[in-house]
């Protein structure tokens, strides 16, 4: 079950295995971050499912019964195992899968939100059981826009809405036209009364975080959903204050999201996740090198007033170029010419950095070390390797993912991982 790919390169003689106190409340032990990724392991309530039926199966059984995959034999909920597992190294920090803020930034089934009592109830069983593990969490808001499914939003009575009326052109561009130009439903400019109704529900959203637990919010405004469709100029063809008229008016509703949260709970407890040169959801990141690098220079410079402020925010999370579409394999898709490294000239907060890092671990260990305030977040082989970070720290092999399971309903390919054991 190895992954013949992975070849160690020694971190543990690096900064990845230095404390970094990201906030007075929070010190991380080490550098590596689960990053958010989606499960889709809820119910049809947008619940993370807490079952525990998968505990009286035999392969579970099995499971626990070596020594080696440490879990223990406690009955955990299906999502709270999940987090449980990768929550065990000491001052690890979690980044929870995608979370919808409301209803109507939904639009896919099976995700999970934080807008109602169940939801809330069964995060706080899943922030109790990384908090046991003496880590932290922060829950990563999600509104989709117009990579929402109009039909699932139809079925559900809300209206399928984006920036501006331009359709999807990832894959089949056809159908994703006859998608967006339903009668029954049809893409549309979000109104301002929309967009104010959105932003309290950030508020709300991350007020039930809280409520539950958890340490942090991240906003998602990365890899081509709704805040992301307001950066992008091509998304955006709006012409009022949120338009793509200049910097200010294309980064407005992201600041003003930012700054509400940040006002209400604490600039020491909201981050926010951008994908600078990403092209997944028909972003155009990558279509001129030169002004995207101009308007995210201008962005992070936005929140390093706001940091030096005392405004924060605590971290910002970024998508490599190297990975500018997360729908291919690692080492595909790479923006030639492209490069994170310029955040540090503008913001000089803490920075999260995502793409690759498992297999392209020289490119980690070079990052690592060339920058203090630098976290590395892990996806895929988090998912795979619920001890990670100890396979890392020393030299050990990793699993290899099953990508097969992603995205299934049960706790194959989600608690049953095995961690590591000498041959």
């Amino acid at each position: 079950m190895s992954d013949e790919r992975y070849t160690p390169v020694g971190l543990g003689a690096t900064n990845f295995f230095k404390p970094l106190k990201l906030s007075d409340k929070i010190t991380l032990g080490h550098r590596g971050v689960v990053a958010p990724v989606t499960r889709m392991r809820a119910d049809e309530n947008h619940v993370l499912r807490q079952t525990t039926d998968y505990t009286e199966t035999d392969d579970w059984k099995k499971f626990i019964s070596d020594p080696a995959n440490k879990t223990g034999e406690k009955k955990r909920g299906l999502a709270e195992e999940y987090y449980y597992q990768r929550s065990q190294k000491k001052g690890t920090l979690i980044i929870t899968e995608g979370t919808f803020i409301s209803a109507q930034a939904g639009g896919c089934d099976f995700v999970p939100g934080i807008y109602s009592e169940e939801q809330v109830e069964s995060l706080t069983k899943i922030a109790s059981a990384i908090h046991e593990n003496e880590s932290y969490v922060f829950v990563q808001l999600w509104n989709l826009g117009r990579a929402a499914f109009p039909n699932v939003l139809k079925r559900d009575g809300f209206p399928y809405l984006t920036s501006s009326a331009e359709c999807l052109n990832d894959g089949d561009e056809e159908l994703a036209k006859q998608q967006a130009l339903e009668p029954s439903n049809p893409l549309r400019s979000a109104t301002i009364d929309e967009i104010e109704q959105f932003k309290k529900d950030y508020i709300n959203a991350a007020r039930n975080s809280f409520k539950a637990g958890a340490d942090g919010v991240e906003i998602h405004s990365a890899n081509g959903y709704f805040l992301n469709q307001f950066l992008d100029k091509k998304a955006n063809k709006r012409q009022d204050k949120y338009g793509s008229q200049n910097y200010e008016n294309r980064s407005r509703l992201l600041l003003e999201v930012f700054d509400s949260l940040s006002a209400e709970f604490g600039a020491d407890r909201v981050s926010l996740r951008l994908s600078p040169y990403g092209t997944f959801n028909s972003m155009s990141g990558s279509d001129d090198i030169q002004e995207t690098d101009a308007f995210y220079s201008y962005l992070y410079d936005q929140f390093e007033k706001r940091r030096l402020a005392g405004n924060g925010p605590v971290y910002i999370s970024l998508v490599e170029p190297r990975v500018a579409n997360l729908l291919l394999n690692e080492g595909e898709g790479e923006v030639e010419g492209a490069s994170n490294d310029y955040i540090f000239e503008h913001f000089k907060g803490t920075v999260v950095r995502a793409g690759n890092m498992a297999l392209g671990n020289q490119f980690t260990k070079q990052i690592v070390q060339q920058n203090d305030r630098t976290l590395i977040a892990f996806g895929r082989y988090f998912i795979a390797n619920p001890d990670l970070i100890d396979r890392l720290e020393n030299d050990w092999s990793v699993n290899k993912y099953d990508r097969g399971t992603f995205y299934t309903p049960t706790f194959k390919g989600y608690t049953d991982y095995p961690y590591y054991k000498k041959d």
